[in-house]
C-alpha cells in the first residue's frame, strides 16, 4: 500500500459546508370537505355518548365486562325479577 504525502504548501480538504434544513409548514390546511366530516364526525360521537348516557340514567342498558373490554348491554329484566 503506498503511503501518501501531503505536500504542506496545498490546502488540505475542504470542510463541508452545512445547508440550512429546507423550511417545511408546521400543518398544511386542511381541505374544506375533510374538516366539515370530522365535524360532523365529532358531533355523531358526542350524540352516541349523550345517548348512551340517557340510556344508563334511565336504567335500560348496564356496562358489562366482556373479554377485557368495556361493553354497554340491556339489562335483563328477567333476571332480577
Amino acid at each position: 500500500m503506498p503511503h501518501r504525502i501531503i505536500d504542506p504548501g496545498l490546502p488540505g480538504p475542504r470542510p463541508k459546508r452545512r445547508q440550512a434544513p429546507r423550511p417545511l409548514p408546521l400543518l398544511g390546511a386542511v381541505p374544506d370537505d375533510r374538516t366539515a366530516a370530522a365535524m360532523d364526525d365529532e358531533h355523531a360521537a358526542e350524540q352516541l355518548v349523550a345517548d348512551l348516557l340517557a340510556l344508563m340514567d334511565a336504567g335500560l342498558v348496564e356496562p358489562v365486562e366482556a373479554e377485557g373490554a368495556l361493553r354497554y348491554a340491556p339489562i335483563d329484566s328477567d333476571a332480577e325479577t
